[in-house]
């Protein structure tokens, strides 16, 4: 053991390779075993040779037992990587020394300890300049197909690899590398048919296959001929085929192919729809539930009218399989829609359709099919499916006497809260559902809009708690200063830091009232909030102005990831405060790919002043699955609009016809797609060819609008006698650009036309452009606004003539979902509501279900029935109230008021200065104000009481301009007569003429309250 420290610096000293091979191999291999943690330190280690460094990573890696030892391989790792570090570009290389000038630079000088390695060290150790040679070396690359490698690490010698030598052929890959989404897809393009083979076999066997698009597409696109065969090897890679590809397939060879194409879960609507039409128009039979099933994802392309067709026992028995059901709701929402009503069919009984609607569809059921009784519904049932808000309401009421655990209710069910679905609840068991909203760890939360908020706050308000972890973090806001004791003020904007402050009426000015209670109780001046300010405020941040922002602790922008939006002025702040530098993101020169990771939703915001920084590489690796996810989540439309804008600052250099590159079956597969072209490079590269055979792609990425219209221009010159619904279908939000002359070529006679131009999520529509689609669809015979139809049109029914909304039948506004009437005409309100009110009649002997059927179409309510309702204990919102028609609200007295809002009748002080409720108040007296005790007040002067003289006790005559008189002046006299005689001192002592002196100035109130 004395003998290894002694002679161990001459061992590192070693300068002949064939000295230190006699060393390790010879003289001391009976010694190594001896060696220390000390003696392999990098102070020990650091000035041995080339080497004899290189011959000591060979035998610590290779040849060493570490069992007994007092340290282990990452010791060693350290020591390499401080030896390493050392120079300033790779140590112990030099390509003029026969010794030293071997490429396989990191099997010599790292070899198996490279699983240590981190993406920091892999830059330190080799300059980007001097690495190329390294990253070619096939005894390199083996080296680094190890899983045990972090990912970012193999992902940067792959992109460094292609970066150094574009034309690297994929086929020399160790197989785990063809995993990384850093092999360019434009290496696959390149490849020939057998080789493209080979590469999808090796992607199997080592990357299971593959889903990325831009990978599938370029190597589908190498592939001339498609057999049964074919399908097999492409696996996943199979949604890589153009339509034109898949049109040109034998439909034997797709039938015969089903179990593979099956399994392929990247499809996207047009080419399972493709496949589809396909294999039916050749004979292929969809009519039962094992047909159904053998599609698998390919589900999302049968059409609405087969799924019709198919016995609806059938579709009752494939709903039974979840992984149907997971398939089928991929498909278009109408055929979901009939799936649904045609398990419906079966048995329209509430508690049957409740049993038989797969748990992840039941946001399709009519809400005029969960009229349950105490009887039918079953909370255990009901607990395990998925509801809208409204439907959860529908039910919500019979939680009062349940004996299932109020805690174990789900948010779906738990949304359905309403003053009026609790009314006849205990304040225990109101409690207790509230707190069952609260946030817990594990659950998703409890989405609750503002409505509900308010009534919960106000049937708790007179016994609130200041545990605020009880209670909706949404709920918070609502509460008063009186709410919260002063030392408690910390422990509650902690809790309402939770809160998504969006849900809040603006006209409540909730953001800046509870910051100026935070500024108070944490001892805030000025406009610098430090860590812990920032800490308590949480989502509070969200509403900050810009100074507050920018002078914030760094952690502030952890904080606004959580946003939902942002001001110009806010994002100038959030901009400022990372360009400072003085940030956890660092200086803007370190700035890489991996910072905008790190950034979350924020960069969705950022203005050129931020893309400036980055270099357009790597931009457009960020996009490729910043877009994806932003897709994915249905952001909108406006905001993608505005971030293409923003990014795409670019400068290309003009010439003649397309100079970025041609737009490809590969090109429009990456999800960065159209990042990279201008206007004008976008129209010279994108051939009509290209267009028709990639359309559904090309449209769900592009959102300029500029870009959209060169899309539609190219798409009328394809199709110069029209454009046909399958094409129509697929535009997305490219439609929203069209004319109206654009509109009067397109086919739109099938409901999947008419629903998939309806599509919310592609943006709003010009009112006479919806008029002019929904139009054409009605006028092709045997079409009607059915529910199917009220369901995908929505609020663009809003856009037609009260002659074409007169033709909606009850049956049909009886089975839609409760439709966003909201931007409809008066007169159109009153069509819908007359309408609806017919559908719903059936349900009056039960207010709760009638009036949340009825609810959304209150809009075009008389004044005759609002007043009814105010009879029936419902409860309404003050949202609800607001949107009734003007003159009914009007007319409204303060006691109908009272009585339609019950329990929510406190929210017309929060609401006080609303536009609606303050006109309300302000045609209301004082006096039948102050008798709701909430302090409102009117600018309409009471009416003065007066004495007549002595000797004049007769009526007074009728005031100039009123012939019948003003109601003021009656009152006034006829209470005066009956309370005074001529002195005011004698009280008038018949009981008779008190009561009919009372009775008469009560009827002449209400006679001339505002019609």
């Amino acid at each position: 053991m004395a003998t290894l420290p002694c002679v161990w610096p001459l061992v590192l000293s070693s300068n002949s390779r064939s000295e230190v091979n006699s060393w390790f191999d010879l003289r001391l291999r009976n010694y190594l075993r001896f060696l220390s943690k000390s003696l392999i330190s990098s102070s020990e280690v650091q000035n041995a040779s080339c080497l004899a460094f290189q011959k000591l990573v060979s035998v610590m890696g290779n040849n060493f037992t570490y069992n007994g030892t007092e340290f282990g391989q990452a010791d060693v790792y350290t020591t390499i990587r401080a030896y390493l570090r050392t120079d300033s570009g790779a140590r112990c290389y030099n390509a003029s020394d026969a010794e030293l000038n071997s490429t396989a630079w990191f099997v010599i000088n790292i070899g198996s300890f490279v699983t240590f390695i981190t993406l920091d060290d892999l830059t330190s150790f080799v300059s980007t300049s001097q690495i190329g040679v390294f990253l070619l070396d096939q005894a390199n690359l083996e080296l680094f197909n190890n899983t045990a490698i972090p990912e970012n690490v193999t992902n940067y010698y792959i992109s460094q690899l292609f970066e150094f030598s574009p034309n690297f052929n994929p086929v020399k890959l160790p197989g785990f590398f063809l995993c990384s989404p850093e092999v360019p897809s434009v290496a696959y393009s390149s490849l020939n048919e057998g080789d493209t083979i080979f590469i999808l076999n090796k992607l199997k066997k080592f990357c299971n296959g593959t889903e990325d698009a831009e990978v599938s597409a370029a190597l589908a696109s190498n592939i001339q001929t498609i057999t049964a065969d074919t399908f097999a090897t492409l696996g996943s890679a199979s949604a890589g085929l153009t339509i034109s590809q898949i049109t040109s397939i034998s439909p034997s060879v797709l039938i015969s192919s089903l179990s593979t194409l099956s399994t392929v879960s990247t499809w996207n609507q047009e080419q399972a729809a493709t496949i589809i039409q396909i294999m039916t128009a050749s004979g292929y039979q969809i009519n039962s539930a094992a047909s159904l099933e053998s599609l698998s994802t390919l589900v999302a392309g049968v059409s609405s009218e087969s799924m019709e067709n198919i016995p609806a026992s059938e579709l009752l028995t494939a709903s039974k399989s979840s992984t149907f059901v997971a398939n089928v709701m991929a498909a278009p929402a109408v055929v979901q829609q009939t799936f649904i009503n045609k398990i419906i069919s079966v048995d329209p009984s509430p508690a049957k359709v409740a049993m038989n609607v797969p748990d992840a569809m039941a946001t399709n059921i009519p809400m005029s099919l969960l009229t349950f009784s105490e009887e039918t519904v079953d909370i255990s049932v009901m607990n395990k499916k998925k509801w809208t808000r409204d439907q959860a309401a529908m039910f919500f009421g019979f939680l009062d006497k349940t004996s299932f655990d109020i805690e174990q209710l789900s948010p779906s069910v738990l949304q359905g809260f309403t003053c009026t679905s609790v009314q006849r609840m205990t304040r225990t068991r109101i409690q207790g559902l509230i707190r069952a909203c609260r946030p817990r760890r594990g659950r998703a939360k409890v989405e609750l809009k503002e409505s509900q908020l308010t009534c919960m706050y106000n049937l708790l308000s007179e016994n609130l708690s200041q545990n605020f972890t009880d209670y909706p973090s949404d709920m918070l806001l609502y509460f008063n200063n009186k709410d919260v004791k002063k030392a408690n003020c910390r422990s509650y904007l902690s809790n309402v830091g939770a809160a998504d402050f969006s849900v809040a009426s603006s006209i409540l000015k909730k953001d800046s009232l509870l910051f100026s209670e935070a500024r108070t109780c944490l001892g805030i001046n000025g406009v610098n909030l430090n860590r812990d300010n920032v800490e308590v405020l949480g989502s509070m941040a969200c509403t900050l102005d810009s100074s507050y922002i920018q002078n914030a602790d760094p952690l502030i922008l952890e904080k606004l990831k959580a946003c939902k939006d942002f001001s110009d002025s806010q994002v100038a702040a959030m901009e400022s405060l990372l360009l400072s530098g003085k940030t956890q993101y660092g200086n803007v020169a370190t700035w890489n790919q991996q910072t905008l990771e790190n950034l979350g939703i924020l960069p969705l915001y950022f203005t050129t002043n931020i893309w400036g920084q980055f270099r357009t590489k790597t931009k457009r690796r960020f996009l490729k699955t910043f877009m994806t996810r932003l897709r994915k989540s249905k952001t909108k439309k406006t905001k993608l609009k505005v971030l293409f804008r923003q990014i795409s600052d670019l400068r290309i250099k003009r010439g003649a016809g397309c100079t970025v590159g041609n737009i490809t079956q590969v090109t429009v597969n990456d999800g960065s797609f159209p990042f990279g072209y201008d206007q004008t490079q976008f129209d010279l590269c994108l051939d009509i060819p290209v267009l028709n055979d990639n359309l559904n792609s090309i449209c769900e990425k592009v959102d300029d609008d500029d870009f959209q219209k060169i899309i539609l221009k190219k798409l009328n010159q394809a199709f110069p006698l029209g454009v046909s619904e399958k094409e129509v279908q697929v535009l997305s939000s490219v439609s929203r650009v069209a004319s109206l002359d654009d509109i009067s070529k397109w086919s739109i006679t099938k409901i999947e036309t008419l629903a998939a131009l309806m599509n919310a999520d592609d943006g709003p529509w010009e009112a006479e452009k919806s008029k002019a689609i929904i139009t054409k669809y009605l006028n092709t015979p045997g079409n009607s606004l059915g529910s199917t139809e009220l369901n995908s049109i929505d609020s663009n029914l809003c856009s037609l003539d009260t002659s074409t909304l007169k033709t909606i039948t009850p049956d049909s506004m009886r089975n839609a979902k409760p439709l966003d009437v909201a931007s409809c005409s008066s007169e159109q309100k009153r069509v819908l509501y007359e309408i609806s009110n017919t559908s719903f009649s059936s349900q009056r002997s039960s207010a709760t279900n009638y009036y949340n059927l009825i609810k959304t179409y209150l809009g075009g309510a008389p004044r005759s029935d609002v007043v009814a309702l105010s009879t029936q204990n419902i409860n309404m919102d003050v949202g609800t109230l607001r949107s009734l028609d003007p003159d009914v609200i009007a007319s409204l007295t303060v006691t109908d008021v009272k009585n339609l809002m019950g329990n929510q009748l406190q929210d017309l002080k929060v609401f006080e200065n609303d536009t609606v409720i303050q006109a309300w108040r302000n045609r209301q007296l004082q006096s039948d104000l102050d008798l709701l005790n909430l302090g409102l007040t009117t600018n309409r002067t009471d009416p003065v009481t007066t004495s007549p003289s002595p000797n004049n006790n007769s009526p007074a005559k009728p005031t100039q301009g009123n012939p019948s008189g003003s109601s003021a002046t009656l009152t006034s006299t006829v209470t005066t007569q009956a309370t005074t005689t001529s002195g005011g001192a004698e009280l008038v002592g018949h009981p008779a003429s008190i009561f009919l002196a009372a009775l008469l100035t009560t009827v002449l109130q209400i006679m001339h309250q505002p019609a």
